[in-house]
């Protein structure tokens, strides 16, 4: 068997958490999600926390939250997780589609700032692949940021926090992320009327205003409390192997998107192969070694509009891969993967 692209890292502690819940009964979003929400909150430094049944749940509640309605418009980068487009659509909302910067993975303020108008009421910036997009020059918008933290939980960005400069931070738990509950996200915030508001919706049910459903179990929050503990593990190790990777990377004509940091959190390596994408495959097919191609459907193509409108995001469509990193690669698995990256011309 190859080197698979993912891997979710599940220890012992997790499923005891999770079977503790199971013989206990516990289905339901009560006592063992509470005690999740609060290490969210103190992890990222915000007051409020939801967990939730996915990221798209996630996004609607901020959006709800925002008092977001048909004709309101949300700035999204074209190379993001699809979650926050679908949940426009939940709410009616008009997704405006920004293209990625020049040689990055976020839009610069400028291509920001050129889609904002009276019609906008809310803008989308992730973390991509763990690097971290600078919010400072966007704060000064007069529109209400929804950060994306799935690629950089537990990280900071000038000595602060990632997912602490928005107005509201959502979070995905899928396998492919930093720490995983299966599925399953999260939203945060400061506010209390946008707490309240989502609090309120994240319950299914009906009554006076029929909820949504949204809420995640006590045994996906259990698993969650473990991933929690084990964060700083999870980092250090993926910091680990993203250094033995630039390593090799700098010996060859290949390029990446930043230099090596220990302030990343290192979700996915993203590596740029000019090669074309057959031969790209091929290569690494015959090495055993399942690499990704991650942002390969930008936004702006499940919106069907036009490519050359998107010149950025169509590179990093065709051009980018991610090499498998998570922390159960062992060290044979992680030398094979940096020597092939070193012998791929």
């Amino acid at each position: 068997m190859g080197i698979v692209a993912f891997k979710p890292t599940i220890t012992r502690k997790e499923l005891e958490g999770v079977l503790d819940c199971l013989i206990g009964e516990k289905l339901e979003c009560s006592e063992v999600a509470r005690n999740f929400e609060q290490q969210l909150c103190s992890l990222v430094n915000m007051k409020h926390a939801l967990s939730t049944s996915s990221l798209t749940s996630a996004y609607h509640l901020a959006y709800r939250a925002l008092e977001i309605v048909p004709g309101d418009e949300i700035v999204i980068p074209s190379c993001i997780d699809p979650a926050p487009l679908a949940a426009a659509q939940l709410a009616g909302a008009s997704p405006v589609i920004v293209d990625t910067g020049e040689n990055s993975l976020v839009p610069s303020a400028q291509q920001v700032k050129q889609k904002i108008n009276e019609r906008t009421k809310a803008l989308v910036m992730g973390h991509i692949m763990g690097f971290h997009a600078g919010l400072d020059d966007l704060k000064v918008l007069p529109v209400p940021i929804v950060e994306d933290i799935s690629h950089a939980i537990g990280t900071e960005h000038e000595d602060r926090p990632v997912g602490s400069s928005g107005s509201l931070s959502v979070c995905s738990f899928a396998p492919s992320m930093i720490m995983t509950t299966g599925n399953g996200g999260a939203v945060l915030t400061n506010n209390p009327r946008y707490y309240s508001t989502m609090r309120n919706l994240r319950v299914g049910g009906s009554g006076p205003q029929v909820g949504f459903d949204y809420a995640m179990t006590d045994f996906q929050a259990a698993m969650g409390l473990s991933q929690i503990a084990h964060l700083p593990d999870f980092l250090r190790r993926r910091r680990e192997i993203a250094r033995l990777y630039w390593d090799a990377l700098r010996a060859t004509p290949h390029k990446t998107l930043h230099p090596y940091s220990d302030s990343f959190a290192y979700q996915s390596f993203p590596v740029i192969f000019d090669a074309p994408s057959d031969k790209v495959d091929r290569y690494w097919k015959k090495c055993g070694i399942e690499i990704s191609k991650p942002l390969a459907f930008p936004l702006h193509g499940c919106m069907q509009m036009k490519p050359a409108d998107f010149p950025n995001s169509e590179r990093l469509a065709r051009k980018l891969y991610a090499l498998p990193l998570y922390p159960s690669l062992t060290k044979k698995e992680i030398e094979k993967i940096a020597q092939s990256l070193g012998r791929f011309i």
